[in-house]
C-alpha cells in the first residue's frame, strides 16, 4: 500500500490520542480516550505538542485516511532514567499493520529529527512486548535501563 507522510498539525491531535491509546494497551496501562486530560502521565505526552523542538510525522493513505504517528517529546532532564534527549512514541492504526509502515515512518521521523540537530532518541518499551522489543533491536535500538515495567532504549541518528 502507498503512503504519504507529513508534518504533525495541530488537528492531527485527535488522531495523535487515538494512537496513544493503542499504544498504552501493549503495556497493561491504559486511560479513557475522552479524558486524557485526567491521566497526566499519558496527557503528558501531547499536551501543546509540539514545542520548539520537537517534530512528528504522520503517514496517511492515499485517499487521506490517518494510518499511522511517530512523534519526538521533549521531557525535562532526569524525567524517566537513561539518556536525555527527545522520547519516541510510535503506533501504527490496527488495519494498517504488518505492511512495513512503522519502519518507513520512522525512517521519516529521523530525517525530520535531523534536521532539528537532534542526534540521539530515547524509548520506552514495556518489558512484555516481545516483538516491539526485537522490532527496535533490529532498527538499532539499544537497551539502555530498566524503568519499573519498561526497557529504556537509545538510539543514535
Amino acid at each position: 500500500m502507498d503512503f504519504r507522510f507529513r508534518l504533525i498539525t495541530a488537528e492531527d491531535r485527535p488522531f495523535m490520542v487515538q494512537m496513544l491509546y493503542e499504544a498504552t494497551i501493549a503495556s497493561e496501562q491504559t486511560f479513557d480516550i475522552d479524558n486524557i486530560e485526567n491521566f497526566p502521565h499519558s496527557y503528558a505526552y501531547i499536551e501543546n505538542f509540539p514545542e520548539a523542538g520537537e517534530v512528528g510525522i504522520i503517514a496517511e493513505s492515499t485517499d487521506g485516511t490517518p494510518a499511522g504517528v511517530a512523534w519526538l517529546r521533549n521531557f525535562p532532564e532526569g524525567d524517566k532514567p537513561g539518556i536525555s534527549g527527545p522520547e519516541l512514541t510510535i503506533a501504527i492504526a490496527p488495519s494498517y499493520r504488518r505492511q512495513h509502515l512503522a519502519k518507513r515512518i520512522m525512517a521519516q521521523l529521523y530525517q525530520a529529527a535531523n534536521a532539528l540537530n537532534i542526534k540521539t532518541l530515547k524509548l520506552g518499551v514495556y518489558q512484555k512486548n516481545v516483538p516491539a522489543l526485537a522490532f527496535y533491536k533490529n532498527d538499532g535500538w539499544e537497551p539502555d535501563v530498566i524503568f519499573g515495567d519498561y526497557v529504556m532504549m537509545k538510539r543514535a541518528i
